[in-house]
């Protein structure tokens, strides 16, 4: 689940140079990526189309490498294109031990990109938000997303109570057990290989799963402590030393 919003506008010139001006988690939109990690990459004249992968561009359980003939590398390996449009790319971090500097090249039929260096870590945790409200990517078990109605026109939302179960939506939090390969579609849901710890409000929330249940997907059904007061209450989860980004919070009302 994403709550990203992703906007291009459509109609770059022919011939004009493809360019990156940033890469970034395509959760927190911080300069920090890993293996089997969403990223984003904005830019010019990125694709001469928009549109997202369909099962036509599979190849059994394969995730694509390119979209309309455009392609991404990261560090020198395919990266998995989800998204394309001439503005801005999504993209799933191929499965490579290298940690540092890295360079991100894309390229499509007008040519291929300047190199961009990118920080590539173990881990880069972060949460989904909805759209850029600051409200983390969170649903009830029946669907409807965790928020106050109205946070977005259209989306069913309600608040989470003390003591309900939530699961939130992240990328980033490393490898899995047993291991799941980037570059293949997620079947079975695979359990977190490092222990994560997650509080709201400054408090502990108790965590039934953790785990990747999507192509870079990373879940967490998490109870809401059953002390939380009313409001908006900040959301946190560490994981390997390394903690999500900060300022980001679910609404929570009895």
């Amino acid at each position: 689940m994403s709550g990203v919003t992703y906007t291009a506008v459509v109609g770059s010139r022919s011939g004009a140079s493809v360019s990156i001006s940033a890469v970034v988690n395509g959760a927190s939109f911080l300069p920090r990526i890993a293996s089997s990690t969403w990223i984003t990459i904005f830019g010019s004249n990125l694709s001469q189309t928009v549109r997202q992968w369909t099962n036509s561009d599979f190849l059994y359980e394969n995730l694509p490498t390119q979209l309309d003939g455009v392609s991404v590398r990261v560090n020198g390996t395919p990266a998995y294109v989800y998204y394309v449009s001439p503005t801005q790319l999504n993209v799933l971090v191929p499965d490579d031990t290298t940690t540092g500097p890295v360079q991100v090249q894309v390229t499509t039929a007008q040519g291929t990109s300047n190199s961009f260096a990118v920080d590539k870590r173990r881990m880069a945790p972060a949460f989904f938000l909805f759209q850029d409200t600051g409200y983390v990517a969170a649903t009830h078990p029946d669907g409807t997303y965790v928020g106050m109605p109205g946070l977005i026109t259209g989306k069913a939302f309600a608040p989470a109570k003390p003591g309900d179960i939530i699961s939130l939506w992240g990328t980033g939090f490393g490898p899995t057990i047993p291991s799941l390969p980037a570059a293949k579609l997620v079947i079975n849901a695979a359990s977190l290989a490092y222990s994560v710890t997650i509080t709201i409000g400054g408090q502990p929330a108790t965590i039934s799963f953790a785990g990747r249940s999507g192509s870079g997907l990373d879940q967490f059904n998490v109870t809401v402590p059953a002390t939380l007061g009313d409001g908006d209450q900040a959301l946190v989860a560490s994981i390997g030393g390394l903690q999500t980004q900060a300022g980001i919070f679910i609404t929570v009302q009895k």
